[in-house]
């Protein structure tokens, strides 16, 4: 399965995630500010945020990979290899 997202859908993404995080985390004043930084820095049309969606589609990619079990035909045999759970 393939998964990629656009730049639109990772700010989505990002914004929901971060807000969650200064909405609901009991965070000091200055980590607060670090983490609105750090979202301002990965705006919309900024190179941060492109960065951010190439590292946000890798990091799916290998989060779904891991966990998909692969089937492999050769010369008349099925060749299935395991699963990797998460954590283990």
């Amino acid at each position: 399965m393939n998964v990629i997202l656009n730049t639109d859908e990772a700010l989505g993404v990002l914004t929901l995630v971060t807000s969650q995080v200064l909405d609901h985390v009991e965070l000091s004043d200055e980590t607060r500010r670090k983490v609105r930084d750090w979202r301002r820095a990965r705006e919309q049309g900024t190179a941060g945020l492109d960065e951010f969606t190439e590292e946000l589609n890798e990091a799916l990619g290998n989060f779904i990979d891991e966990r998909t079990t692969r089937m492999l035909r050769k010369r008349g045999k099925l060749k299935v290899s395991a699963r990797t759970e998460f954590g283990g």
